[in-house]
């Protein structure tokens, strides 16, 4: 049985974002309040001015750019997002890594804008290689989405971890179902999208989520069979696959199989 603010989906809960607190800035986060690399604080909805601190790292000299995208509710210090994020900023990558507007109790049409806002951020730089790393709800955020992402804003690579299927069962999920994605819209929004999903992640129940998502959407997968939500509570604190996909020094996430 799916548990509704479960343990399986992050910290006691769907937990894929940034903390309450960005770990590495010491700012304070709030839902609707997003906190983002270079030290950017962008407005929420709410009319708060956004202001600009780009010149605190400096010019960014690594031409890839990337966007991290948690999902219902956030996560804490220990999620693989969050070191991530920190790897490649210390790296001196540009990151944007914003906490949702209303996290704990996610609004689609809030969550869109936001997100185009962000899209909008990650193309300011049109040489650079744009990169998307999404968990659970901001997979189908990233869905959701495609449709509307301009060809000036199409992005180079995305990671879709562990997305939640429609029959996860948690109400506050269920206003981004369907997600109206199409395949076309998908492979037009990126030159290339991985779906890296698990056989037994728990906010797909009864449906493998390479079946569900990646069929009839055309995505290639990387399976890591076992590995539940792909949180925390199985394992992926830090991630140095997926850091190494990042950076362009692996094409896949899938497990490496030894040679006979």
């Amino acid at each position: 049985m799916v548990q509704r603010v479960g343990d399986a989906m992050g910290q006691k809960g769907m937990h894929a974002g940034p903390a309450r607190e960005d770990l590495h800035r010491g700012d304070t986060a709030r839902c609707g309040v997003t906190i983002v690399g270079g030290g950017d604080v962008a407005a929420d909805l709410a009319g708060h001015a956004p202001q600009r601190a780009e010149a605190e790292h400096g010019t960014y000299d690594n031409r890839v750019r990337f966007l991290i995208l948690h999902g219902w509710q956030g996560s804490g210090p220990e999620h693989w997002q969050t070191w991530l994020a920190g790897r490649l900023r210390a790296a001196g990558h540009h990151v944007q890594y914003p906490e949702l507007p209303a996290c704990d109790e996610p609004c689609p049409d809030r969550w869109g804008i936001a997100f185009r806002s962000e899209l909008g951020r990650l193309a300011a730089r049109q040489d650079d290689e744009r990169v998307v790393v999404a968990h659970s709800l901001g997979c189908v955020l990233w869905l959701r989405e495609a449709a509307n992402v301009a060809p000036s804003r199409r992005v180079d690579r995305v990671a879709l971890v562990a997305p939640p299927c429609p029959g996860a069962a948690v109400p506050e999920l269920a206003g981004f179902y369907p997600t109206g994605a199409e395949r076309e819209a998908v492979a037009l929004a990126a030159r290339e999208t991985r779906l890296v999903c698990t056989d037994n992640d728990p906010y797909c129940p009864g449906e493998n989520a390479a079946r569900f998502w990646a069929q009839p959407l055309a995505l290639t997968v990387d399976l890591l069979p076992g590995a539940g939500h792909l949180n925390v509570e199985a394992g992926y604190g830090p991630w140095p696959e997926m850091e190494a996909w990042c950076l362009g020094e692996r094409a896949e996430l899938a497990p490496e199989v030894a040679a006979a």
